[in-house]
Formats: structure tokens, C-alpha cells, sequence
């Protein structure tokens, strides 16, 4: 079942771009040797450099390794693999053989300006890194092509790949063998690939016309959520300047949850280790049930299980992991390992630790969830493809949206809170505890177009992701773009992006995002008493404008406690539904409302049909 989602084909146009012939003004300079990319416009581009030994054979599970010298001339041409995930968009594999990538991944890329040997002896530019999201477990950095923000801003944009799902971040006793580093120890692979990276940028990146000094590092969805664990990761402390955190929650994972049995109840923050190896010996015949497996499991030493770990495919892994999943939980997330990130997480020392902190952005989408309820069919009634969309393989397409009230009501409260925890929460505390670089966004643009009578810009609106074809928007003049997503709207649109890119890359040079680069937008000031977060949206609706508004739990329970738009069981519903995570929303205030009213209630359906807190979830249809 396939139905269409406007931001997977955006996240597929990302990638517009083809290569070019190599050019010998864009030779290079770096410590494995010399490198040459192409000219495609006004911008030098540098594909697939490896920036780490590829993790693979006795390097799976350890700490990414310096890169070995390249022996001739290194031709940065075609983009390295990505990282050994599931094919299906949304992270599951269904099928045997559906699966892409590989453990050999730690690849980057380069976008810079085309500047001439001779220019480039003077240079030292801003440098952005990007981390892309996808859950932990899908995405790539090569899906996205920066041209615009690298021609019209005279930055350097380099994107990263870093090892996912349980590649990535996986603890075990067993792999911590005698004579370990505290970072082999860790688990925390994914992370410290990201910080490989920034190390390999900080030993070459002055060849390419940049500025070791001032570098920015910005992702989003997953990919804030690990900009955020670098700027509270001890080993990140100097390699970067600036921080730019695109819808990513400040929370983690406990390395407790990570290599523990589920509890009865099947509640955990990460998939474990142990239940992986459940999976494991199930998948190969070893154990019939998952009673079974963890008596075998108990009996075996730390060498069979070691033995088991690394003598496994990266798809038996994979598909340990995706069945591994507990009932509830089980993000994709960083954990505590007590080295890469302390023992207290993320968020303390985010807000706390003075000796890391730089400035800062914090943003959200005005309507983060509708991007996952879209695809429900408690909201939306879809029926089979046809028309418009068959060519590009469609076979169900949105009907109805049942009761747009509810759908906007429901969708409202999901976001709300996920802008509370990305956002509001860290940059009140953090400007509370003396730090007054914080800047916040809301991302609000929604003006797209009715399309067989449903009207997109209910359906999806602001959704999880969309700002992206903002800050990458070499793929507004692709047709789908420019005549199903963007349509009527085209120029406004195309004006916002300018806008964007100009507020990002002022941030990217000075630590402020002021006017921007051009000096002519409304001023984007810091969180403060008077006014908090800049609203990114088009003139033909509110503009660019700082407002005082903030969310916190009790304002997002105040405003359902009295929304006209939702009867009693359904803000219990949408209670619930936000209560499934603890540190997502207090789940004492799902028991307290209405004196107990919603402990009566059964949420069995719900579970099954919704979870819009989740940034992914697995029960979706892509």
C-alpha cells in the first residue's frame, strides 16, 4: 500500500543535482592527500571523501579510525554509500532483500564556492555542517544539495553520514573487551562518527576555504536531535562555533534500558541489546520463542555472544532490530554511556555546562505531527490512485479529511508539545541560566494547494520536514515541486526561502541571525521577558514577526482542558496519546484530568491507529 506524502517526494528532490567532469581548479589539498571535485555553476562541489576507516569486519562496533592516505590523486566525483539501513522510507523492511546502503558509509561532501586556486590563498569562510534525520534509522547526507546556500551566501556547506539503528548506537558486555577505549566502550558509534567528522573538517577544511574557527553544525528531526547530544558531548567541546537544532528533542536513552530485558510491561526508551540477541537466536534456529532465547541467551559467555554480535549479517542485525522493538518506546535515540555523552544525558548539561556552549537556534514546524497523521485513516479517508499522480506510481491518494476541526485540534496538541520539549523548555532554561545567544523559530508556512478537492494546506500544512525544501531549494523549479507542492504560491514561497537561507547564514557568521545576511529582514532577536521566537512564514499570510508567546505543559493542558473542538474521551485520547513516553509529556496529568475520568476509557484502538508524539512510527504506510 503506497500512499503519496509531499514531503517524501521533497525529501527524494532534496538530492537534484548531477555530477559534472572533474576540474582541475578544484584540486585539494588534505591530509590523506589531494582531491578533486567539479564546477557546476558557481559552486565547487567534493563528493564521497572518506573522513574514517570504514567501520566494517573488526571496526563494526568501535570507534570510527582516522582515514588511510589516499594513493593517487582522490576523484570526489560520485557520492559514497550510505549507511546500511531498510529501503522502505519509514525504516521497516518488509520483504526479504529490501534493504540499501552499506557498513562502509563514513563518507562527506563539500559545496563551496568555485573559486579559482589563486582566490582561494585568502579565503576563510563560515563552514555548516549538515546531519540529516530519518529516526536514527534512514536518510543519508546524500539527499541534500545546498547550491543556493552556498552561491548566494559565500558559505561552505559539508554534509555527513554516520552509522544508524543498532550499527550505530548498540552496547553489549560482550563487545567491551579487555583493552577497549572509553570510546569503543561507549556504544555510542553514531555520535562519535559525527564527531570524526568534525575533526576531519577541523584538520582540512582551511584547503577548501574555510574557516576552521567558525563552524556551524546544524541538522534536522534526528539530525537536531544529534546536534543537540554534540553540543552536550564533552568530546565535541571546540570543534564546533555555532549550533542550529531543526525540530530535534533534547532528551536520551538510558544505557540501563539499552542492554536490559524489557520490563513486563514493555516500556523502554531504546530497543535492547539483550532483546536484539532474543532475535537472533530465533532468526537462526537456535531458540523457537523469545522464553526460549533468553534461557539460552543466560547460559551463553561473553564470547559466544560476541561471536553471535560480529559473525552476523548487517541484515540479521537490522531485522533483529526493527523486531526487537518494545511495546512502547524505543526510539532511536542517544543514551548516557558516561563518556561521549555524561551520565546525566542531554539535557543538563545542554542547559548547564557553560564550558560548551555556544549560540544557538531552536525551532519547530507549526504542525510537526500532521506529516505522520496525514497517513491515518482515523483523520483521513484515502481511496485508490488515480489521474494526476499514477505516473509517479500513487495507488491511494487522500479523499477527505473526516473532521478537519479534530484533525487540526488533535494535531495542535502534538505539536505544541513537541515545540515545548525541542524549543521552548531548552531555550527558557537556557537563557534563565545566563545564556543570552538563543534564538527560536516556528516554521508556519502552509500555502499549498487544493489538489481533487483536498485542500494540502490542512492535510499537511507546516509538517515535520517541510522547512528543509526551504534551506535547500534547488528543487523548487523540479515540476513536482513547482506544480504539486509549491503550485500558485511559487513566489512568496521562493521569497521565504531567500529569507531563510539569509537568517541561517548570518547566524553562521556572526552567532546572531539579526537582519540577516542582506541587512533588510525584521530583526530575529534573542529569547527574552519581551519577546521569544521569530515566526518564519510567507507576506501572503503573517511574515516574518517576533512574538512573546511560549508553550509549557500547563499551557498546553490548559488550552485542551477548554477546546471547544473536542469532546471529553477525545482529549483523553489526545492526553493519552502524549503520555505514552514519560519524559514526552507527565503522564500524571493524563491520570488527574476530569478527577479520573480518563482511567475509564479504553485506548486499545488508539494505540493501534495513532501515535502523533512519535516522530516515526512504525505502524505507518509510506
Amino acid at each position: 500500500m503506497k500512499k503519496i506524502n509531499i514531503l517524501l517526494i521533497i525529501g527524494v528532490l532534496l538530492s537534484y543535482g548531477c555530477s559534472k567532469e572533474l576540474d582541475e581548479n578544484s584540486i585539494r589539498n588534505t591530509a590523506q592527500g589531494e582531491v578533486i571535485g567539479y564546477k557546476e555553476g558557481k559552486i565547487f562541489a567534493w563528493r564521497g571523501i572518506p573522513f574514517a576507516e570504514p567501520p566494517v569486519n573488526e571496526l563494526r562496533w568501535k570507534a570510527p579510525q582516522l582515514p588511510s592516505s589516499f594513493q593517487s590523486i582522490f576523484e570526489a566525483k560520485e557520492f559514497g554509500p550510505e549507511c546500511f539501513q531498510p529501503q522502505d522510507i519509514l525504516g521497516r523492511q518488509e520483504e526479504e532483500g529490501e534493504w540499501t546502503g552499506s557498513e562502509d558509509c563514513l563518507y562527506l561532501n563539500i559545496w563551496s564556492p568555485a573559486w579559482s586556486l589563486e582566490e582561494l590563498s585568502n579565503k576563510s569562510i563560515p563552514v555548516m555542517m549538515w546531519i540529516h534525520g530519518g529516526a536514527n534509522i534512514i536518510g543519508s547526507s546524500n539527499m541534500y544539495y545546498p547550491s543556493d546556500l552556498v552561491s548566494d551566501h559565500k558559505v561552505i556547506v559539508v554534509t555527513v553520514n554516520y552509522r544508524m539503528s543498532n550499527l550505530g548506537w548498540f552496547r553489549h558486555p560482550s563487545l567491551r573487551t579487555k583493552g577497549s577505549s572509553l570510546e569503543d566502550a561507549s556504544g555510542s558509534f553514531g555520535t562519535l562518527d559525527n564527531i570524526m567528522a568534525l575533526r576531519w573538517i577541523r584538520e582540512n577544511i582551511s584547503a577548501f576555504g574555510g574557516d576552521p574557527e567558525n563552524v556551524t553544525i546544524f541538522g534536522e528531526s534526528a539530525g537536531g536531535h544529534n546536534v543537540a547530544a554534540l553540543y552536550a558531548s564533552p568530546l565535541a567541546r571546540g570543534l564546533f562555533h555555532k549550533a542550529i537544532v531543526q525540530s530535534g528533542v533534547i532528551s536520551h536513552s538510558d544505557i540501563e534500558d539499552a542492554e536490559s530485558y524489557y520490563p513486563e510491561n514493555g516500556t523502554s526508551g531504546i530497543q535492547s541489546s539483550k532483546e536484539v540477541i532474543n532475535q537472533l537466536l530465533i532468526s537462526k534456529n537456535k531458540a523457537e520463542n523469545i522464553l526460549e532465547a533468553k534461557k539460552l541467551q543466560n547460559g551463553m559467555s561473553l564470547e559466544e555472544l560476541e561471536n553471535l554480535l560480529r559473525n552476523s549479517t548487517p541484515e540479521e542485525l537490522l531485522t533483529a532490530y526493527s523486531e526487537a522493538a518494545p511495546e512502547r518506546g524505543g526510539m532511536t535515540r542517544v543514551f548516557n554511556d558516561g563518556h561521549v555523552l555524561g551520565k546525566s544525558g542531554i539535557f543538563e548539561p545542554f542547559i548547564n555546562n557553560q564550558l560548551t556552549r555556544v549560540p544557538i537556534i531552536l525551532g519547530t514546524n507549526r504542525y510537526e505531527s500532521k506529516l505522520f497523521n496525514m497517513m491515518n485513516p482515523r483523520f483521513v479517508k484515502w481511496g485508490e490512485g488515480e489521474g494526476i499522480f499514477s505516473w509517479i506510481g500513487v495507488d491511494e491518494l487522500p479523499l477527505e479529511i473526516m473532521r478537519p476541526d479534530y484533525y487540526n485540534a488533535v494535531n495542535q496538541y502534538a505539536s505544541d508539545s513537541w515545540k515545548e520539549r525541542a524549543a521552548d523548555s531548552p531555550a527558557r532554561e537556557l537563557v534563565r541560566s545566563g545564556h543570552k545567544s538563543t534564538f527560536v523559530y516556528r516554521f508556519d508556512w502552509d500555502d499549498l494547494p487544493i489538489i481533487q478537492g483536498v485542500d494540502y494546506g490542512v492535510l499537511a500544512g507546516a509538517a515535520h520536514a517541510l522547512e528543509i525544501l526551504f534551506l535547500f531549494p534547488a528543487a523548487f523549479d523540479s515540476f513536482i515541486i513547482k506544480n504539486f507542492v509549491i503550485k500558485d504560491s511559487y513566489d512568496g514561497a521562493k521569497k521565504l526561502s531567500d529569507q531563510m537561507m539569509s537568517y541561517w547564514a548570518q547566524f553562521a557568521y556572526s552567532g546572531d541571525p539579526g537582519k540577516g545576511r542582506s541587512n533588510d529582514l525584521p530583526q530575529w532577536k534573542a529569547w527574552s521577558d519581551k519577546e521569544k521566537y521569530m515566526i518564519l512564514d510567507s507576506e501572503e499570510d503573517q511574515g516574518l514577526l517576533m512574538v512573546n508567546d511560549e508553550v509549557t505543559v500547563n499551557s498546553i493542558f490548559n488550552d485542551l482542558s477548554s477546546d471547544q473542538r473536542l469532546s471529553e474521551d477525545e482529549k483523553c485520547q489526545t492526553l493519552f496519546v502524549m503520555s505514552q513516553n514519560e519524559d514526552e509529556f507527565p503522564i500524571k496529568l493524563f491520570n488527574s484530568y476530569a478527577e479520573g475520568y480518563c482511567l475509564t476509557l479504553d485506548y486499545s484502538d488508539i494505540l493501534e491507529s495513532i501515535n502523533p508524539m512519535r516522530g516515526e512510527d512504525d505502524e505507518q504506510d509510506s
